[in-house]
């Protein structure tokens, strides 16, 4: 009888841990999913384009909701106008966490190893921008980046590459879903299938409600279905995987792959490399294949 009484005790606790579990994921979602501020770094940009020795544009993005969004367009100062309007221009989404000014090493390797020009947008509710985080409201933040982009015939605008890297690589393959005609092609580094995937990963104890036949899954907002959105495209993608992943899983980046409808995709296995250091451990690989890639694609 005590045996039993512990038992439904346990099973009561139990259940009372998921459903609270299950709230805190439906009424704090965008909190946990989205991380504008990280751990020990300011939400305001620690680093500046001229520490890095790469010229800049201030960029204001003005949103379908009234937004005031920053974006930097980055480039080589040695290059004039005419050299600007030859190089290929790369739009860039960034990983969640942080801001723009923690991808300034980045930029200054795709800058000085691959001749780019980079547009370079902040999310609502990043770095100094105002607004709050959501899955609607970045997909408009991508749509100001990329008119905005396509409005600068002073560049190669007519030529985009849309890149995206994490959370940056869910913005980047819907934006490119949405603007097919004009996107040249498409990057994604270490992306994930959806939101829905990704919770039993994070919060493996409600692997049993939400994730593939989850049957809480209707709690999820933010549902961000690459897994859907990528079948629609029809130009050139390069897809960036790092082996040691410690964030999203491998096989969601090859499900990504497998699942792909264009023939003309690549996928790049970054070999001990992790979430977001792919370009600094695997050199050798990363920056000749983004090269290739873009030799290739790009006129």
């Amino acid at each position: 009888m005590a045996l039993m009484t512990w038992l439904w005790r346990a099973a009561y606790g139990v259940a009372g841990l998921a459903s609270l579990a299950v709230g805190a994921l439906y009424f704090l979602q965008e909190k946990l999913l989205y991380v504008p501020v990280a751990p020990g770094i300011s939400q305001n940009y620690e680093y500046f384009p001229d520490q890095f020795h790469l010229m800049h544009e201030d960029i204001q993005l003005t949103t379908k909701d009234g937004l005031s969004l920053h974006a930097w367009l980055l480039w080589d100062p040695a290059w004039d106008k005419a050299t600007l309007r030859n190089k290929p221009l790369i739009l860039f989404f960034q990983a969640n966490a942080g801001n723009l000014s923690h991808r300034l090493p980045f930029f200054r390797g795709v800058i000085s190893k691959l001749g780019c020009v980079i547009l370079a947008p902040s999310y609502r509710g990043y770095g100094p921008n105002p607004g709050s985080p959501t899955e609607w409201g970045l997909k408009m933040d991508a749509e100001a980046a990329i008119n905005y982009a396509l409005s600068r015939k002073d560049l190669r605008s007519e030529q985009l590459v849309v890149m995206g890297r994490s959370l940056g690589g869910a913005v980047a393959i819907h934006i490119a879903a949405q603007h097919q005609d004009k996107v040249k092609a498409l990057i994604v580094e270490n992306t994930f299938t959806s939101v829905e995937d990704m919770v039993p990963q994070v919060l493996p104890f409600l692997g049993a409600l939400i994730g593939k036949g989850g049957w809480c899954n209707f709690l999820v907002r933010n549902k961000w279905l690459n897994d859907v959105e990528i079948k629609k495209l029809q130009m050139p993608i390069l897809m960036l995987s790092s082996s040691d992943d410690e964030m999203v899983p491998r096989s969601q980046m090859e499900t990504l792959y497998r699942i792909t409808s264009q023939n003309n995709r690549i996928f790049v296995d970054l070999v001990n490399a992790h979430h977001m250091d792919a370009y600094d451990v695997c050199p050798l690989i990363y920056w000749p294949a983004l090269q290739r890639f873009l030799d290739e694609n790009v006129d």
